[in-house]
C-alpha cells in the first residue's frame, strides 16, 4: 500500500462518517460536538500521512464524540492500540473500569490474558491490534463511575452509532484475521443472534476479510474450562497466518 492509497483511503472512510452522521441527525439523533470537534481533517496529497497518523486522527474524532450517552458519561475514549500494519485484529465489546481510566483496550485481568493468548502463538502484544465495539465505557448506572462492577454489554443502538468508526479502524489496518473476543463482538460483527458456542470453531467472512468469534479471555477466568476452546480458535487463527 502506498500513502496517497492510506490518503485515499482516509478521504473515503470520512466520506462516510459524515454522510452516516447526516443520517442520524435526519433520523431525529441528537449530535453533541464539542467546539474543538473536527469533522474532517485537511490532508493534502502533496503531504501524504502514514497509517499511524491517519490512526492518530482518526483517534481524536473519537476522543470529541458525544454522539451517544456513553460520551457522556465516559471517563476516557478508549480507541484501541497495537500495530496499524497488523496482520491480526482483536475485537472485544467495549472498554470497563480500568480501561475507562487507563484510555487504553484489555488492561484489566481479562487484558492480562489476552497478552499471555497472544503470546501463546509466538506473537507480542505490539503486533496486533485491540479495540472494542464501542470505544466508551457502557455502564449499568452511568451517574456512578466509581463503582467496579457496574459493566454491562453495549446496546445496539450505542453500537450502531461507534460503528463507523469501528469500520474505519479495520479499512485503515486492513488486518488478515479479526479475532472477534465474546458473544456481544461476535454477533454485532456477523450479525446475528447465534451463541458464542455455535459461532466459535470456524471462519467467517467480513467485507473480505476473516473473522474468527471466540469465546471472551473474562470468560476464562471465571471458568478455567473454557481456555481449551480459545486455544484451538486461537491455533487456527495461527495457522492461517501461516498460509499468507
Amino acid at each position: 500500500m502506498t500513502m496517497n492509497d492510506v490518503y485515499n483511503d482516509y478521504e473515503e472512510i470520512l466520506d462516510l462518517l459524515k454522510q452516516y452522521i447526516r443520517q442520524e441527525q435526519h433520523d431525529g439523533v441528537k449530535i453533541v460536538k464539542a467546539s474543538s470537534y473536527k469533522p474532517e481533517y485537511e490532508l493534502q496529497e502533496k503531504s501524504p500521512v502514514s497509517k499511524s497518523e491517519v490512526l492518530e486522527r482518526l483517534a481524536e474524532e473519537v476522543a470529541q464524540c458525544r454522539r451517544c450517552p456513553l460520551g457522556k458519561s465516559r471517563i476516557k475514549a478508549v480507541f484501541g492500540q497495537g500495530n496499524p500494519d497488523a496482520d491480526l485484529m482483536f475485537v472485544g465489546e467495549g472498554p470497563g473500569y480500568d480501561e475507562d481510566r487507563q484510555g487504553l483496550p484489555f488492561v484489566g485481568r481479562a487484558g492480562q490474558l489476552l497478552t499471555k493468548i497472544i503470546e501463546a502463538i509466538k506473537m507480542r502484544r505490539e503486533d496486533v491490534f485491540i479495540t472494542n465495539i464501542v470505544k466508551c465505557h457502557p455502564m449499568k448506572d452511568p451517574t456512578s463511575p466509581e463503582k467496579r462492577g457496574n459493566d454491562r454489554p453495549p446496546d445496539d443502538e450505542e453500537a450502531g452509532i461507534c460503528r463507523p468508526f469501528l469500520l474505519a479502524q479495520i479499512d485503515i489496518i486492513k488486518p488478515k484475521i479479526i479475532c472477534a473476543l465474546g458473544t456481544y463482538a461476535a454477533q454485532t460483527l456477523l450479525d446475528t443472534k447465534q451463541t458464542i458456542g455455535r459461532l466459535r470453531g470456524r471462519f467467517y467472512d467480513f467485507n473480505g476479510t476473516k473473522i474468527m468469534p471466540t469465546l471472551h479471555p473474562a470468560s476464562c477466568l471465571y471458568q478455567a474450562s473454557n481456555k481449551k476452546y480459545v486455544w484451538v480458535d486461537m491455533k487456527m487463527i495461527r495457522d492461517e497466518l501461516k498460509k499468507r
